[in-house]
């Protein structure tokens, strides 16, 4: 493997113990990493302030990807590198898509998180672990229509998010939704969700901008994910790492399996890179 000078890694499913903790080994391991050099890139479907706040303070943590892609993010400028987000005919097809469907819906905006309030009454019924209900909770902020809010401001739109109770409803829309909205990207960070960003709003052309950005070659970079939303981030990377616990389309896409998340397979990784 080349010498490695970045290192993007998910966070739920990945970094992230099941509990949404990351360990002392985990942690340790990133201060490794960072001391021999190595740019480590929280890249995630969470908006910047959704990334837990013991990794956000890192000091070595600078470039944030976020909502999927649609956002690189100068922690230490404070300021937005890189955006792709979704316009208003975007927003109105996806909620014409979404008509009918059993869920709640998300939007992440601006760097910040809205849910209609009907929505947010009924949110930990819709929360597939509490450790999520908690951090949805936290970071939505209560409008009284989110359509009519979205499409009354005009502004455009980082990420939209559909979070199901029936995970068998979630199947059945996935699939259409596919079809309905291929002008978008349509994954999955979490397994009760399906996530719309625009069509080059992904983890995989992010990692490309940063890493031109940082003029560090393609195969001087690892990533680790589990989702569907980190396949274009393991395609990308020199090395791609998907977790054991990752989807399987993400194990085709990636180059290695790691450990799962619950076993600190990034952890385990780093320090196999840095050996």
């Amino acid at each position: 493997m080349k010498q490695i000078k970045l290192i993007a890694f998910d966070l739920d499913g990945t970094l992230l113990k099941d509990n949404k903790e990351v360990t002392p080994r985990t942690l340790e391991a990133l201060r490794k990493a960072a001391a021999a050099g190595i740019h480590l890139v929280p890249t995630t479907g969470r908006l910047y302030d959704g990334v837990p706040k013991e990794i956000r303070s890192l000091p070595f943590i600078r470039y944030v990807i976020g909502a999927n892609g649609a956002e690189v993010y100068d922690a230490w400028e404070k300021k937005t590198l890189h955006r792709e987000e979704m316009n208003r005919e975007e927003v109105l097809r996806f909620f014409t898509a979404a008509e009918n469907v059993s869920a709640i819906i998300g939007c992440y905006k601006g760097g910040k998180a809205y849910m209609g309030k009907s929505d947010m009454e009924k949110m930990e019924a819709y929360s597939s672990e509490q450790a999520l209900f908690r951090m949805m909770r936290r970071i939505y902020i209560p409008v009284e229509d989110l359509k009519e809010y979205l499409l009354e401001s005009g502004e455009t739109v980082q990420k939209l998010m559909l979070f199901f109770a029936d995970l068998e409803e979630r199947r059945r829309v996935l699939e259409d939704i596919k079809v309905s909205l291929h002008e978008l990207s349509v994954s999955s960070s979490v397994s009760n969700n399906i996530e719309v960003n625009a069509k080059e709003a992904n983890k995989g052309a992010a990692l490309r901008f940063l890493r031109t950005h940082l003029n560090i070659e393609r195969e001087a970079t690892a990533a680790f994910g589990d989702g569907s939303n980190d396949i274009t981030m393991l395609l990308e990377a020199g090395t791609g790492f998907a977790m054991e616990n990752a989807c399987p389309e993400a194990k085709e896409g990636a180059d290695r399996i790691a450990l799962s998340n619950e076993q600190e397979g990034v952890a385990a990784e780093i320090e196999r890179i840095l050996s």
